[in-house]
């Protein structure tokens, strides 16, 4: 037995219960599997053969929201336009959805209100503490009923000019993170920058924010718990992947990219497993897990496109490096994957 398939399983197992992954994709999975062990793994596993995956034995219904038949519309619209002119819209349409699921009616007329007045809202998730947690700098701090939003975040999108923001952060004694709704007049509060040059021809810029500020309990989003994370990110992820996917057959119908008949291949495969979950009326305990092997799979895509020189111009070439660490970098969807499926063995 080799080890390519066993560390290449965690992904592609992920994936063949969607559709059959092709031989050179899975090669290439295979090798991105192997460089992600990190020393718990490679000391601990087992390195035995990985169990078939079994049938969910629970299924619920997945919501449906408006707004993703415009967002499906502007996903489209990329393979023609390019992804430039219709990020914005994209991403605010993805918050739209998280809020549906997340905030209450009052919070929803909130946001309304907001965004009638011209005030968009920001989320605020990628902390300088890295990505576990406990380590993270933004925390909320409850000393005697007063609470205290500690906002340390970098590279949010649009972060240096915020309007409202959902920032996600930790709390003492809570294993899972909570997020709470920053209204306008506390955004003004915080310290913020841009940060580095922008991407997609200067339409987007990351920035930083800190600062500490008093919140109320009513700016909390508790609506639906952990669960609504995972049917959100079920929703989004595969439609942010097919976005991207997208935008590449753009960048190579303008001469920007050269892709290979197997490149085009990799790509026209990821767009139909992205059909087929956006397409998906039931969660399971699989539905998470796939969208991580998903956007792993996509990640790895355009890293081998940069690397292999298949990208022609520098300022592209930084595009798609930044997306393979949005919505999940390939550590992190792969320690997802692997702590959850690393006890199943044959």
């Amino acid at each position: 037995m080799k080890l390519q398939p066993i560390a290449g399983g965690f992904i592609a197992n992920q994936l063949s219960g969607i559709s059959p992954v092709p031989s050179t994709l899975q090669e290439l999975l295979e090798r991105a599997c192997i460089r992600l062990f990190d020393a718990s793994m490679i000391i601990e596993d087992s390195m035995q053969e990985l169990a078939p995956l079994r049938d969910a034995s629970i299924k619920q219904p997945l919501e449906q929201f408006e707004q993703t038949f415009v967002i499906d519309q502007i996903i489209d619209s990329v393979r023609d336009e390019g992804l430039a002119d219709n990020f914005h819209n994209m991403i605010g349409l993805f918050g739209s959805i998280m809020l549906s699921l997340t905030a209450t009616e009052e919070q929803l007329q909130q946001v309304n209100d907001w965004v009638n007045r011209g005030i968009f809202g920001h989320f605020l998730m990628t902390d300088p503490g890295g990505p576990s947690l406990q380590s993270w700098k933004t925390d909320l701090d409850d000393t005697e009923g007063n609470l205290v939003l500690n906002v340390d975040k970098n590279h949010g999108i649009e972060a240096h000019k915020l309007g409202f923001a959902m920032v996600v952060t930790k709390q003492a004694g809570r294993p899972f993170p909570l997020t709470v709704m920053l209204p306008p007049e506390l955004c003004s509060q915080l310290h913020q920058r841009a940060i580095g040059e922008p991407f997609l021809d200067g339409k987007l810029q990351l920035g930083n924010c800190n600062g500490s500020v008093p919140i109320r309990k009513d700016m909390l989003l508790s609506k639906g718990g952990l669960g609504s994370v995972n049917r959100f990110l079920t929703l989004v992820r595969p439609r942010f992947v097919k976005s991207l996917m997208h935008f590449v057959l753009w960048l190579n119908g303008q001469g920007e990219a050269e892709l290979t008949s197997i490149d085009q291949e990799h790509v026209e495969y990821l767009i139909f497993l992205c059909n087929q979950q956006v397409a998906e009326t039931v969660f399971s305990m699989h539905s998470v897990n796939r969208v991580l092997a998903t956007k792993f799979s996509s990640n790895e895509l355009l890293l081998d496109l940069v690397s292999t020189g298949k990208i022609k111009s520098l300022a592209r070439q930084r595009d798609l490096l930044a997306f393979t660490k949005m919505e999940g970098s390939s550590y992190r969807c792969f320690f997802e994957i692997y702590s959850k499926f690393k006890g199943l063995r044959v």
